[in-house]
């Protein structure tokens, strides 16, 4: 199993194994639950200055590729794609999967991509439309890219926000996830993010029974992923089972966000702090030794956003 494979293990030293990069800071779409750092600033990384990066991290073992859309770059995602691959490092591209086609797909799996991460939040055409405030057609377009790339090599992950718009629906989007040949469901646990303004979550209750129902009416070739959970997930009476997983939260730990201009961060979701700027003298390789002070203490504290919402009593 690759997808979260760094997540499956509860980090116990605090390493640099997985880097998150802003390929781009722009974007078609404008998704109000959009946590981009920065979001349309006009901040990007080339291809071959992310290469660079990235040889000076001998240790690291996974690359994620995010936006803002990646394929707006999406020749150096292909670069630096086929330089993981050649490496032996993994490599997630995160896209909404609008600006896809056939060719693209093509020349991404023979490249080596390991995963492609798609948001799935809707079933039909009219749906996406109307919450997203975009053409029905760009709907239709996105179920074929998923299609598509579900039949190659390249493990297919599409992911679903759980929140007001989907909370009750989750096993008929699961679904549409199966018909469409995906076999990797992840399901994010929307979190209130100040920094966003976003605060539309799922509530307790509403939380609980969508992810017992998903777990019910799991298919035996199904594999879930309920992402923001694992804090809280034994209060909940969860547990994990063969193809049913709570991953641990490494932000800050073992994996770090780096911006188009630079910045370093802690997490661009949950906490999005600035500990550092590669053009300004912070070296990534050496981020944990020392540390800068708001990684030191984001450690010390270890906040989760997603277990005050639901628990702010604690457990």
């Amino acid at each position: 199993m690759t997808y979260k494979s760094l997540e499956l293990v509860k980090p116990q030293t605090w390493e640099l194994e997985g880097l998150e990069i802003g390929v781009t800071s722009n974007c078609n779409f404008r998704c109000d639950y959009c946590c981009a750092y920065k979001r349309n600033d006009g901040q990007g990384l080339e291809g071959k200055e992310i290469i660079r990066i990235l040889e000076e991290l001998p240790s690291l073992k996974r690359v994620r590729l995010s936006g803002g859309e990646v394929t707006l770059k999406f020749d150096d995602c292909l670069e630096v794609v086929a330089y993981c691959a050649s490496r032996g490092i993994q490599t997630q591209l995160n896209s909404n999967g609008s600006l896809l086609s056939a060719a693209r797909i093509d020349k991404l799996a023979l490249a080596g991509l390991t995963t492609i991460h798609i948001s799935f939040n809707f079933t039909s055409a009219e749906e996406f439309s109307r919450y997203y405030n975009i053409h029905p057609n760009v709907y239709k377009k996105i179920r074929e890219n998923i299609s598509l790339f579900a039949k190659t090599e390249v493990d297919t992950v599409l992911e679903t926000l759980l929140f007001s718009e989907t909370e009750n629906r989750m096993r008929e989007i699961s679904e549409h996830v199966y018909s469409m040949g995906v076999r990797t469901h992840e399901i994010q646990n929307s979190i209130v993010m100040d920094h966003s303004g976003w605060k539309s979550i799922a509530a307790r209750e509403a939380l609980k029974q969508a992810v017992n129902d998903l777990i019910a009416h799991k298919k035996e070739d199904t594999v879930l992923y309920f992402t923001c959970m694992d804090r809280f997930m034994e209060a909940l009476g969860f547990r994990e089972q063969p193809g049913v997983y709570f991953p641990h939260c490494i932000e800050g730990k073992t994996q770090l966000h780096l911006h188009g201009n630079g910045d370093i961060l802690i997490s661009e979701l949950c906490h999005p702090v600035v500990i550092g700027n590669i053009y300004k003298g912070t070296s990534l390789k050496d981020i944990y030794k020392p540390m800068p002070v708001e990684l030191e203490r984001f450690l010390d504290r270890q906040p989760c956003p997603a277990l005050d919402a639901l628990f702010p009593q604690g457990i």
